[in-house]
């Protein structure tokens, strides 16, 4: 009987020394709180100062491409940036990791037009009757009126049939905000969201998405770093997430967009999309090395094999060599404990680097 109470109590104080390591950790945590954000908000300004000083670059801020020191590649600096870091850089007792991506690498959704989703839809091999109901109900989710399109869903049709798993809503008639809203409108199910076999990885999961509060701003994210869109993905594993963002210019740059996103653009297909990424890859295929060949004009695409001098025109209406919207990501270290921020980021110009929004994931 001695042995079972020593053994008990024993248990009783391993248990009870655990839940206060525990809440020590927790209170230790949110005493770091501060501290964390102002990490995560120098990141931002060293964001913010890295695009800004590449415009000042004679040649190399005539466009942007992947190779270039912003998007983690190793040419595009000038002698004030090859002594700055994204990586691993100090303060004080913290660490912080940025990650930059473009947003002209993608369409956006907000500006795309009717001929432009329905060749999505036919490209992503989605049926046509579903394919009619998904592009009405995205335009009619963006568009202010309350009068549906033919195949549509507007106004208050989703209070009473809301996409599952989501309690009712009512529809936006608004600007996207996030791109997982996407996941709310009529048709659109998680497989053609997140692409073939690709799971919830990268911005946009939508992790404790609360349609009921408004699908504009209550969107969770998942607690991911380094989830930047691999620019090599296809139309075989594509998602609506790979190829639209809510924020972004009208044209879509052709130095860092992915071979799905080119094959969408008019006048564009899958083998000319694809010869354009090979071109500015280089010699050794791959995106972000020393031999990759950007375009500096749109004009250079005359270069690319099977490029018609009479589509350049075209192109110049939809594709651009330069980004103006951005997506940093922090990784924020003090100790053992580690945060994820996120921001947009708008470059007006090489003094003009303005915070569109900025929050944890």
């Amino acid at each position: 009987m001695v042995m079972v109470v020593i053994l008990a109590f024993g248990v009783l104080a391993a248990s009870y020394a655990f839940s206060m390591k525990v809440e020590m950790r927790l209170a230790a945590n949110t005493t770091r709180d501060p501290d964390m954000e102002w990490l995560g908000r120098s990141g931002i300004e060293l964001a913010r100062f890295v695009l800004a000083e590449k415009m000042k670059i004679p040649v190399e801020g005539q466009f942007d491409a992947l190779s270039q020191m912003w998007a983690g590649g190793p040419l595009g600096t000038n002698e004030v940036l090859l002594a700055v870091s994204l990586t691993d850089v100090r303060l004080g007792d913290g660490l912080i990791n940025v990650r930059i991506r473009d947003l002209e690498r993608k369409i956006n959704i907000n500006i795309a037009d009717e001929p432009l989703l329905n060749r999505t839809m036919q490209v992503m091999g989605v049926d046509p009757f579903a394919a009619d109901v998904i592009v009405d109900s995205i335009l009619d989710w963006v568009d202010p009126d309350l009068e549906p399109r033919l195949n549509g869903v507007d106004g208050e049709a989703y209070l009473t049939e809301p996409n599952p798993p989501f309690p009712p809503y009512l529809s936006k008639n608004g600007p996207i905000d996030h791109i997982s809203e996407l996941l709310l409108i009529r048709g659109i199910e998680p497989s053609l969201y997140y692409g073939v076999g690709r799971g919830s990885d990268g911005f946009g999961a939508p992790v404790g998405l609360s349609p009921a509060a408004g699908p504009g701003g209550e969107i969770g994210f998942p607690p991911a770093f380094g989830s930047q869109l691999n620019p090599g993905v296809n139309l075989a594993t594509a998602g609506l997430k790979d190829l639209f963002t809510p924020i972004g210019g009208a044209r879509v740059n052709v130095n860092t967009a992915s071979e799905a996103v080119l094959s969408l653009i008019p006048g564009l297909d899958e083998n000319l999309a694809r010869e354009i990424v090979l071109t500015r890859r280089g010699f050794d295929g791959m995106d972000g090395t020393e031999d990759d060949f950007p375009f500096v004009r749109i004009q250079d695409l005359v270069g690319v094999p099977g490029m018609v001098p009479e589509l350049i025109s075209i192109l110049n209406r939809y594709c651009t060599v330069r980004s103006s919207s951005f997506e940093v990501e922090i990784e924020a270290r003090l100790g053992d404990y580690r945060k994820v921020y996120v921001a947009t980021l708008i470059r007006l110009g090489s003094r003009d680097v303005l915070v569109l929004n900025f929050y944890p994931l």
